[in-house]
């Protein structure tokens, strides 16, 4: 089976429901983040501040690397959401700059990468609020549900 077509088949098997349940920006979650998304229209980008608790810690004292990805993929596709349309991501790519501990606050932020069609690229990154240093970065591609209509501005 052709990439193509694997794509076609994940699409026609989905359905776009927001319930209020994700993990991390679900409000009726009650072990979720429940973070708060803002927009950047301008940008095409999504970004919420934030600080992780010891519960979500890997190694003693710092951050698990698997919920600083989770946290990449849901800016980016709240970008991809808020500005193409439904998607879900195909491939994420994640690099790990400086380690995070609990109690730190960061600052995550998504922006769709420019592009028409049903794929899509995005890429986020977190930083660290007190320095501004980088935490994690990544890049994601998206298979979009259903194209959304390109608008300019005349």
């Amino acid at each position: 089976m052709t990439t193509e077509h694997a794509d076609r088949g994940a699409a026609e098997a989905l359905t776009a429901v927001a319930d209020r349940y994700c993990f991390v920006c679900g409000p009726d979650n009650p072990r979720g983040l429940r973070i708060k998304v803002r927009y950047e229209p301008e940008e095409q980008a999504a970004h919420s501040e934030l600080t992780l608790p010891r519960e979500f810690q890997g190694w003693a004292d710092l951050i698990h690397g698997g919920i600083l990805a989770t946290l990449l993929d849901e800016m980016m596709a709240h970008a991809v959401w808020r500005f193409a349309g439904p998607g879900v991501t195909l491939s994420m790519e994640v690099r790990f700059h400086t380690p995070l501990k609990p109690g730190e606050a960061i600052r995550v932020r998504g922006v769709l990468s420019p592009g028409n069609g049903r794929r899509r690229q995005a890429e986020a990154e977190i930083l660290r609020l007190t320095d501004g240093k980088r935490i994690a970065s990544g890049r994601s591609r998206f298979l979009l549900l259903e194209e959304k209509p390109t608008f300019r501005a005349t």
